[in-house]
């Protein structure tokens, strides 16, 4: 079969290599070690596990689904491989591992090898343990905490300058954090990651010594736990009734399923914050999540326009450098079907890899062909889109494919070790740009603007807003309260738009449609253009843009504006996002840097509203009278809007809880409509 599979697109290559010659000229080795690396294959002096390899072969479909990093195993005799407990190879044609059985050969490599470490990151809503593992050359291992100490530094500009940060950057070793299995009928990724951490851990071939030597790699290999345990429980079933039609899972996780993978701006799930937690925890400069559909590894990351827009511009370069070096290589290595580009658009930071990209980091993402959780070799036929030659696929997969979970491993492996090893040959230029969008999202307050968020100490709901600034808390950025009041100045609003029928027809001119509005909205349009000052009381709230993680703070809090006329007409998801709207609360966007300088503290702790039951011996007012008439004390709850009163309901099941159909007043103070009126408290 002929196939067509040293193309690649001209400008990837000018790319790659103006790269290459940046970090050649940044330092006098790197082109050397760059060579040195730039073979892979295995090493003439290390015995093969003859088997295993075999198995490899056996169960790749065709040989240009191999690559030279993975179409070999090296064989260890103190290190166990993945059939300790497989019982078998990773992806092997009816083998899907409960998530115990991969944590459980990845605890075995810990004990083997120093190479390796197991550390658990969290639980899930079901309490099934979530783990991240590090492997590493034994000097790397030994030093893991004085290596988060320097990258913790380049973290946060704000303790060091720019020639400390220089020295770190030839010093230190980038992490790049790989996750798996999101989604749970995506189910190849755990054993792509078995393997890929004894290879990391074992190989002794060039291209790997210079990976394990010179970056930390992190692996979550699996993220939804529940519903991984979930899916095996249903393949096996398909495999003991092979003629029923075996049912899709409907919940991954705990009642959630694809959106999961949507989680990265509210956090409400124990997935997001574990590996939101871990990659800030480790300081990591890549968060890369594994995914599975179209034909036959997509580097998703590099995408189509619009980017999200509070993005650091250095981002969107280094998704273009990694991303068609992928493609290069994977092509050179004569593996068809890899691309990049495509339709995804870049534009929602609600995904899982997202959370690299607001936090300094780079994001990535690959969707490499599966088979739609079953570990089964199925015969897959492709539409002619999949298919097509186009400027970003010069090497198209196949019409007809006979597709099995080892081929996806190969392509998961082989595509992770090329970028890999791109970041081990460019490393002090990673944490260099790491460093520079640290940098500029602490001078952002200035350069870019705005300068901070005012959530004001009156607002009428201040549940949402606690729960609002709860949620940037998570996300870890630093939140401020204002211990005196202040006064900055506020931008011009945009004039209100002319909707009189006159304009409509093109008929009045502007003050003559001006005039045509209603006396008071003619002076609110006419207000609404000029700057004004505003007064926040004590108490309010400050999140400050001059600080490491205001990108993520920025995106969440400002407006998205989805151009109506944006040649992408097909958005691959959400366009809009604002969360002051979305929780109903008021978050005031100031430019005007003296904010930066009003007196404030930080929050130590978690932002709660301020709350308590407040006794009083006043007569109340006729709606909590008419209550206390029917025995017992009054408890009045003022209804102001929150989400949070509607869950009371629920949590006093034996109380009884009446509405107020007027407003009133009791013991001094205003109740609205809608005020709960509470007897028999438990």
């Amino acid at each position: 079969m002929n196939r067509l599979t040293l193309t690649a697109c001209i400008v990837p290559s000018l790319l790659v290599a103006s790269a290459r010659l940046a970090a050649a000229q940044a330092s006098p080795t790197a082109g050397r070690e760059a060579a040195a690396a730039a073979r892979p294959g295995r090493s003439p002096t290390q015995p093969i596990d003859e088997e295993y390899t075999r198995k490899i072969r056996e169960y790749t479909t065709e040989p240009f689904f191999l690559s030279p990093l993975v179409d070999y195993l090296p064989a260890s005799q103190t290190v166990p491989t993945p059939v300790a407990v497989l019982g078998d190879i990773a992806g092997a044609p009816t083998k899907l591992p409960y998530s115990h059985e991969v944590y459980q050969y990845l605890r075995l490599l810990e004990k083997a090898t120093p190479r390796v470490k197991v550390f658990s990151i969290g639980t899930t809503e079901e309490n099934r343990e979530m783990i991240a593992v590090a492997v590493a050359s034994e000097a790397l291992m030994s030093s893991l905490d004085a290596n988060r100490e320097k990258l913790a530094k380049l973290a946060d500009p704000r303790t060091t300058t720019d020639a400390e940060a220089e020295r770190l950057q030839a010093e230190a070793a980038p992490i790049y954090y790989i996750t798996g299995t999101i989604h749970s009928p995506e189910a190849g990724a755990p054993t792509a990651l078995m393997e890929l951490a004894y290879r990391l851990a074992v190989d002794e071939s060039p291209y790997i010594q210079n990976i394990r030597e010179r970056v930390i790699t992190l692996i979550t290999p699996i993220v939804e736990v529940d519903g991984r345990d979930r899916q095996v429980d249903v393949f096996r079933w398909h495999l003991a009734h092979p003629n029923e039609t075996w049912p899709n899972l409907i919940y991954w996780g705990h009642y959630v399923a694809h959106d999961n993978n949507r989680d990265a701006m509210a956090l409400t799930l124990k997935l997001s914050q574990n590996v939101l937690n871990t990659y800030v925890g480790w300081k990591a400069q890549v968060i890369h999540d594994l995914h599975e559909s179209v034909p036959y590894l997509y580097d998703n990351t590099i995408g189509d326009g619009p980017y999200n827009a509070w993005i650091d511009p250095l981002l969107a370069n280094e998704w273009q450098l990694i991303g068609w070096n992928n493609v290069q290589e994977m092509t050179r290595m004569g593996m068809p079907g890899v691309f990049a580009f495509g339709r995804f658009d870049t534009w929602s930071p609600g995904y899982l890899m997202f959370m690299a990209a607001t936090h300094n980091g780079i994001s990535r993402l690959y969707e490499t062909f599966g088979n739609g959780g079953t570990a089964e070799t199925l015969e897959r036929t492709l539409s002619p889109t999949e298919t097509a030659r186009t400027w970003y696929r010069q090497n198209p997969p196949l019409p007809k494919v006979k597709w099995s979970l080892r081929n996806n491993n190969n392509y998961e492996q082989t595509g992770l070790l090329v970028s890999l090893s791109y970041i081990a040959n460019d490393r002090r230029l990673i944490l260099q740009n790491f460093y520079e969008r640290s940098k500029r999202s602490v001078l952002k307050a200035r350069t870019e603007g705005p300068a901070a968020y005012v959530f004001p100490a009156d607002t009428r709901r201040p549940g949402a807003q606690a729960e609002l600034l709860r949620i940037l808390q998570k996300q870890h950025v630093e939140i401020s309260r204002a211990t005196a009041p202040f006064t900055v100045m506020l931008p011009a609003k945009r004039a209100r738009p002319d909707t009189s029928r006159a304009a409509e027809r093109g008929g009045a001119a502007p003050e003559t449609a001006a005039r045509a509005l209603p006396d008071t909205a003619a002076r609110a349009a006419a207000d609404t253009t000029k700057p004004r000052t505003r007064t926040f009381p004590s108490g309010s709230y400050v999140v400050r843009m001059d600080q490491p993680y205001s990108r993520i703070a920025d995106a969440l809090l400002d407006h998205q504006y989805w151009a109506p006329d944006d040649p992408q007409r097909t958005p691959y998801d959400d366009t809009g996002w604002t969360f002051p709207e979305g929780f109903g609360v008021e978050a005031v966007r100031v430019v005007d840097t003296t904010v930066l300088h009003v007196a404030m503290e930080p929050v130590r702790g978690e932002v709660r509203a301020p709350g308590g039951v407040r006794p009083s011996s006043a007569a109340p007012g006729p709606p909590a009278a008419a209550a206390a008439a029917r025995g017992g004390s009054v408890v009045a709850i003022n209804h102001n809007g929150d989400n949070a009163l509607g869950t009371l309901r629920y949590r006093l099941k034996s109380a009884d809880i009446q509405a107020a159909e007027e407003p009133f007043e009791a013991a001094g103070q205003q109740f609205n409509r809608g005020s709960l009126l509470i007897r028999n408290v438990p």
